[in-house]
């Protein structure tokens, strides 16, 4: 016996809200079976897509069109039971016959199969009528999935045949694409820099997710939109290929001055408005994402954010700062492991090329790693994904006057090869050698059958067409030297990093112009000058000095003397902050040990040699962290005083390692003392003395002092801002007292 007709008293034909599409969902869950159901042949075309990943989909269709004046989802629902909906739309009509000037839309059209037989279809279906006819429409669109028995519901009710639509698969070509081919030298602006190579390849016959930009006001970029791995389509593009064009245009639209600070946080608004557009939730680990490098000769300097190869010539040498991930190279490690695992067992190399058995067993890290992304940590990196970046991850690479090529290819490549052609040849060879990359270079993915590569690869070379432009001074000397030295001591001492980067460079010009370079002295001011670097946050820069500082104190004074054990802790850091933690515990650990060998355990550079590695420890959460810092605590405050600068950094250091134990009473005494000793020491006006307000005020806080916090964070923004412009400190210690205080300042 068929159901019987729902009353048309119990169910309520209405409007449904646009505000929430996700009481639709189960509805759609359904269609989606349904269809899957009435249409088996269809799955030879391809795998359907989950459930989630289609109702993403097309829930984002729906949200489109609900800007047009006439869409408009009609529901039929018993109580608070909704039982289908309709969601219908008014187009124009176009085509060779004489429709009328609109034609209705029926896009969906869905009842629940406990209500199904009823006759609530036909109400929805008269209702779409209804609506069409209200606006103009003298006849509506319906498409129907073949093989779904609801073409006879449709005809039923007068529908007729009017088109047919066919899926035809294509073959995809096993041929290789053609080898990359630069175009002709090409004027940037700004600074008489010419473009010399660029190109931009994708990996086989799917989408690229790379991008490459050349502004007419001389910005240059090289943006690599990460490897999707949700399978979600944004708009007939892939979640890397939506953002790298996300990040291309925010870039295009960029003043060519704008400082790195300020582009990436116009990206990240970008990246975050495309979240929102395909309503993402903020914790989900595979959005779209990209990552980029940009050279702005207005600005002087190259800035990057993530995994893009970057390189520097100077004469005839190259400085190589190449694409780094921590957490690539340990999935990387795990996927050739399982794969020679699998050779061992008798799979052959074409079955693994196909198949890929160690990128499963590393997939599901590789679709969570997105929640390190933007995060401290041993395996954090930085990336444009729509939440904020820390400053720590804005890597700025100054272009000095000497600079006469630059090089920026994406990981891709394998390097910044000095050419288009030593990189490509490059790549070939250990393509050939290794398509599994699973040998000299292993990788979190290989070849697959029909690609040329495992990645899209882009590479830009720019020359400076008229040689270095640095004017070259008569070297100061004498008492005009020192005075200068001195000046960027205090500068430094100030914490006004701007003007002591300035003028430690015109020292360290003038002694390498006078053939200074490489003494004590000078290797004396590099090392400040790395300091210089640390408080702009330049760390690779800092990293650089620090480097040369340690293989000439080395060479001159010994490998345990005070001078080379303090450069080596100092280098512990930079190498640290730009998340290579296992190095820098290595580095750490050796300058304890060098100290150990030669100098009091009393030495000051003793003392922060230990006070080093207590840093590292604490960064990656080691247990042994708080015993060692509060060793080390209680030994400066002993030897150096409660003043010295690195027993306030001791005492920073313990602040952050109890707030992120969750111990904020604890935190909040230290604190206290720790704002009111650099108060008094460096003065109110120090970065590091509003930082320290920053943290006090973030304690509070969470310490249930609202009020005291809010007030607090206020004034500190404010003596942030102004300090900053006077200072000159590169915004760096600005961003980093803004993110500290942002959960006061947004929560008021």
């Amino acid at each position: 016996m068929p159901p019987s007709p729902i009353p048309a008293t119990t169910v309520v034909l209405a409007e449904h809200p646009s505000d929430d599409l996700d009481a639709l969902a189960p509805l759609w869950g359904e269609l989606l079976d349904h269809h899957v159901t009435s249409a088996p042949h269809l799955g030879d075309l391809g795998e359907v897509r989950s459930t989630e990943e289609s109702w993403q989909i097309r829930r984002a269709e729906y949200r489109a069109w609900l800007d047009e004046p006439h869409a408009k989802v009609l529901t039929a629902a018993e109580g608070s039971r909704l039982l289908g909906y309709a969601f219908v739309r008014i187009t124009p009509t176009a085509g060779s016959w004489k429709l009328g000037d609109r034609v209705g839309t029926l896009e969906t059209l869905v009842v629940a199969a406990e209500a199904r037989g009823r006759g609530l279809g036909r109400r929805l279906l008269q209702a779409a009528a209804d609506h069409f006819q209200a606006h103009g429409a003298t006849t509506a669109r319906i498409s129907v999935i073949d093989g779904n028995d609801a073409h006879g519901f449709y005809t039923r009710h007068g529908a007729v045949a009017f088109t047919n639509t066919l899926l035809l698969p294509l073959p995809i070509p096993t041929a290789a694409l053609p080898a990359p081919r630069s175009t002709t030298e090409t004027d940037i602006g700004g600074e008489d820099w010419r473009l010399v190579e660029r190109v931009t390849v994708p990996k086989g016959t799917a989408v690229n997710e790379d991008e490459l930009l050349h502004t007419d006001a001389g910005l240059v970029a090289v943006i690599d939109g990460a490897t999707d791995k949700s399978g979600r389509n944004y708009g007939g593009l892939t979640g890397g290929a939506r953002a790298a064009q996300y990040v291309r245009d925010t870039l295009a639209r960029m003043a060519p001055d704008t400082a790195p600070a300020e582009a990436v946080k116009l990206i990240t608004a970008a990246l975050a408005e495309l979240r929102s557009q395909w309503d993402i939730p903020a914790d989900d680990p595979v959005a779209p994402s990209a990552v980029a490098a940009v050279f702005a000769p207005s600005l002087r300097a190259v800035w990057r954010v993530g995994d893009v190869h970057v390189a520097l010539r100077r004469g005839a040498k190259w400085t190589v700062l190449p694409a780094a991930k921590r957490i690539d190279d340990v999935l990387a490690g795990t996927r050739a492991a399982y794969t020679h695992c699998m050779i061992a067992d008798g799979r052959s190399d074409e079955e693994i090329a196909a198949q890929d058995p160690g990128r499963g067993v590393i997939l599901p890290v590789l679709k969570q790693q997105g929640r390190l992304a933007n995060r401290p940590g041993p395996f954090g990196y930085g990336l444009f994904d729509g939440t904020p970046v820390p400053a720590d991850f804005v890597e700025v690479i100054p272009v000095e006057g000497d600079v006469t090529e630059i090089v920026m290819a994406s990981d891709g490549f394998l390097s910044p090869a000095a050419t288009l052609a030593r990189a490509e040849a490059e790549l070939q060879e250990a393509i050939a050698q290794d398509p599994l990359r699973i040998g000299v270079n292993p990788g979190t993915k290989g070849v697959k059958p029909g690609a040329v590569s495992f990645d899209d690869r882009t590479y830009v070379r720019v020359r400076r067409s008229s040689g270095p432009t640095r004017v070259k001074s008569e070297p100061a000397s004498g008492r005009l030297l020192e005075r200068l030295q001195e000046r960027a001591e205090l500068a430094l001492h100030e914490g006004s990093f701007g003007r002591a980067d300035a003028l430690y460079g015109h020292v360290l010009s003038s002694l390498e112009e006078s053939g200074a370079a490489g003494t004590l002295p000078y290797l004396a001011v590099l090392h400040d000058h790395a300091l210089v670097c640390y408080g702009q946050g330049r760390w690779a820069d800092g990293e650089a000095r620090l480097r040369e500082v340690v293989r000439g104190r080395e060479q001159l004074v010994g490998l345990t003397a005070a001078e080379t054990v303090g450069a080596i802790a100092r280098l512990a850091e930079a190498v640290g902050e730009q998340g290579r933690w296992e190095e820098a515990e290595t580095l750490a650990r050796e300058a304890v040990e060098r100290a150990e060998t030669e100098l009091p355990a009393t030495h000051k550079e003793a003392l922060a040699a230990r006070l080093a590695l207590a840093w590292v420890l604490q960064r990656t959460k080691a247990h042994a962290a708080e015993a060692v810092l509060r060793g080390v605590c209680e030994d400066l405050g002993r030897v150096l005083g409660g003043g010295h600068r690195i027993t306030l950094a001791s005492r920073h250091l313990l602040v952050r390692l109890l707030r992120e134990q969750e111990r904020y009473d604890e935190a909040l005494d230290v604190v206290r003392d720790l704002a009111a000793a650099r108060d008094k020491t460096l003065g109110p006006e120090h970065p590091h003395t509003l930082r320290a307000q920053a943290d006090l005020a973030v304690l509070l806080y969470r310490c249930g002092q609202p009020e005291e916090a809010a007030g607090l964070a206020r004034r500190t923004l404010e003596a942030s801002a102004l300090i900053t412009a006077l200072l000159g400190t590169d915004q760096h210690h600005d961003q980093q007292i803004r993110a500290a205080v942002a959960e006061i300042t947004t929560s008021g």
